[in-house]
């Protein structure tokens, strides 16, 4: 019977310690994804300037215990995105993203039928964001975890980026 006992007070602590840490699944509408999140992220959509025209990028954010979560995304007109390869399309948004920093890690990913990349871009300052993107129909997901050194291979990163499904809408 103690042993029974002592089984159900374990559930009920890693029950606690999963609630604790607020992870919640977030399908933001129109994102065509879900990813969980450590807390209720914010969500704020600002204009990106591209050569002849504005696109829109979506990005929900949370700050949670010294690293910072987001995911965003950005549709590409046909023009721009039928004119390249996933490869080179998430190839120059890497590139993009590692110019003045140091790009580590880096491997090439999928998702279903999206394509996608893992790297770890370190900064002079010391911060670190573990990045992954994906190129699907058009679109561009990004998600990333900044923090400090090590912030890649932390369980809270892993389990966000494993969490990340794109769903139809």
């Amino acid at each position: 019977m103690r042993v029974v006992q002592w089984i159900g007070l374990v559930m009920l602590l890693l029950a606690g310690t999963a609630s604790a840490q607020g992870w919640t699944a977030f399908s933001p509408e129109g994102g065509r994804c879900k990813v969980d999140m450590p807390g209720t992220p914010t969500v704020e959509t600002v204009p990106l300037n591209s050569p002849g025209q504005t696109l829109t990028q979506t990005e929900a954010k949370v700050q949670t215990g010294g690293a910072t979560f987001f995911v965003s995304w950005v549709d590409y007109p046909d023009r721009i995105a039928l004119s390249a390869s996933s490869d080179t399309m998430l190839d120059k948004v890497r590139d993009g993203m590692a110019a003045g920093n140091t790009l580590r890690g880096e491997k090439k990913l999928t998702l279903g039928r999206a394509q996608g990349r893992e790297f770890t871009l370190a900064q002079a300052n010391g911060t670190t964001t573990a990045v992954r993107l994906y190129w699907a129909r058009n679109r561009l997901y990004q998600l990333g975890v900044t923090g400090r050194a090590g912030v890649e291979n932390q369980p809270e990163t892993r389990h966000f980026f494993e969490s990340f499904a794109l769903v139809r809408s």
